[in-house]
Formats: C-alpha cells, sequence, structure tokens
C-alpha cells in the first residue's frame, strides 16, 4: 500500500491509500509522515521527478565497487576512475547511435500509454484543447499547448500519457515534439559529452615545498576483531536469498523435467520416474 500511494499521481487517491494505511497500521502511517510526505509521495512532490522514484543509488555503487573495496585508497580511486571511463565512453557510443526522436525507455513508456487507452473517443474543446472519454467512461481533459492532462502522468512524468498521444492523433501532432525537452536523444549526448580519462600511470609531479612539511598520519581508528564484511547489510524488512535457495529450485526443476519425459520417437516409452535428483 505504501508503494501505490507514492505512486499516485492524484492527490485524492494518495489520500484514499493512506486512510487505508492508518486503519492497517497506525504505527506505519506515523513513521511516514514523520519522514515528510513530499519525501516520497509523487503527489505531493514540488519539484520535476520525471519517473525515478529514489534517489539511493548507494547499493549499486557498492556493488559495482566489490571489486576494488578491499584495496588501498589509492587504488580504490584509481579503480574507481577507470570504471567510469568504461561507463561513460559505452554510453557516449549508445547515446550517438541513437536515430529515433525519444530515446529507447521513452518509446516504451509511449507504446505502453497509447495501449491503455486503446478505444477511447475524443472531443473536442478548442484548437489546443481535447477531452478523451475512456472506454469505461472516466473523462480527461487533455491541454496540448501546455503539455498537461487532468490525470497529471504528462504533467509528473513529462512523457505524454495515452489521452495525450490520441489527442495529438487527432491534430496531426508528432509525438517527439510533446515530450519533455530533457527526455529527448540531443540531450542523451549531451550527457556524457565530457570524457573521463583513465589513471595515468608512471607519472611524477612537483610538490609545492609547504606541502612536503606537513605530517599526515592516519586517522586514529581501531580495526574491529575478525575478517572485514564484504556483503552489504540487509534493510529494514528485507529477507536475504541464499545460494541454496535457487540451486534447490533448479534442482526440483530439472527433476520435474526428467520424470516427465517420452521418448518422441517411441512414444510407448517413458522415462521412469527418478526418486532422487543425481548431483549436477
Amino acid at each position: 500500500m505504501v508503494v501505490s500511494a507514492a505512486w499516485q499521481f492524484h492527490v485524492g487517491g494518495f489520500r484514499k491509500i493512506y486512510a487505508d494505511i492508518r486503519a492497517a497500521s497506525p504505527a506505519c502511517a506515523v513513521y511516514l509522515h514523520k519522514i515528510g510526505i513530499a519525501h516520497w509521495s509523487r503527489a505531493h512532490f514540488p519539484g520535476e521527478r520525471f519517473n525515478l522514484m529514489t534517489c539511493n543509488a548507494a547499493e549499486q555503487l557498492n556493488k559495482a565497487l566489490r571489486g576494488g573495496r578491499n584495496s588501498p585508497i589509492l587504488e580504490l580511486l584509481k579503480f574507481i576512475q577507470d570504471m567510469m571511463t568504461r561507463w561513460f565512453n559505452a554510453r557516449r557510443i549508445k547515446s550517438q547511435k541513437q536515430r529515433g526522436a525519444c530515446t529507447p525507455e521513452v518509446d516504451k513508456v509511449l507504446t505502453a500509454n497509447l495501449a491503455a487507452c486503446k478505444g477511447s473517443k475524443i472531443n473536442m474543446v478548442s484548437s489546443w484543447s481535447v477531452q478523451v472519454v475512456g472506454r469505461f467512461g472516466e473523462k480527461h481533459q487533455v491541454q496540448l499547448k501546455e503539455k498537461r492532462c487532468t490525470c497529471r502522468m504528462f504533467d509528473k512524468l513529462k512523457i505524454p500519457c495515452g489521452h495525450a498521444k490520441i489527442a495529438a492523433d487527432s491534430l496531426g501532432l508528432p509525438y517527439s515534439s510533446m515530450v519533455g525537452d530533457t527526455l529527448k536523444p540531443t540531450e542523451w549526448v549531451l550527457t556524457y559529452d565530457d570524457c573521463v580519462t583513465p589513471p595515468e600511470e608512471g607519472v611524477d609531479y612537483d610538490l609545492p615545498p609547504e606541502l612536503g612539511q606537513k605530517n599526515v598520519m592516519p586517522p586514529n581508528t581501531h580495526r574491529p576483531s575478525r575478517r572485514p564484511k564484504e556483503t552489504r547489510i540487509p534493510s529494514t524488512g528485507e529477507v536475504p536469498v541464499s545460494h541454496s535457495t535457487f540451486q534447490g529450485k533448479t534442482l526440483l526443476f530439472t527433476a520435474h523435467v526428467q520424470t516427465n519425459l517420452y521418448d518422441f520417437r517411441r512414444p510407448e516409452l517413458k522415462i521412469p520416474s527418478q526418486t532422487s535428483v543425481p548431483d549436477a
């Protein structure tokens, strides 16, 4: 319910689900209220969030740095610099190969939005305003000049919703003209326009005299006993899945397939069932 409330575009829809959360768990409602509704609710967020509902990229970054996390600090910095060089170059090549009017991810959203509103009818209000009536009688007002729709999906994501696409078809407008400027291929290319150079090897620099006189000592810390952990600590409510669970499911699936195999050349011969799964 929290996820559903966070993704709501309308304040009214958010209030309805938030009331259900308060009825199901008052403690959870108090916790969410202390965080701040605008920090996790799309309907109350005052800025431009587009389709990003989280700003926590630490977990992905920790996974990417797993190979160099145990290295000394200078080697870790070189590892990060080399990784960013590869990332920027790969994304730069991919963005420059895009020839369409929209990026691939935006094209997927446009296709899904149009399929969701298939069968709707339109009523012209003015030269730039259209009323879209859905299959079940729901009505939405589209303002093409202001790039707005009463469903608020167009307003929040900066991508034409299904109602806006149907309205654009009625006026002969291309979909790419209604997509936000930050989501167009030109901005995608400019994002990776700068280069991240790889770390230099074997280069000596002349240090200032005052820098060589400073005594820089490591921080006064105490290393805990036992070996340091290499895996992250699971978040509250997160259930870690061990490798044996996936291996067990694979073995069970293999046993199920093996006990239901037939010889297609001789259908009367069926492979006998196996009571145990052989070792992989």
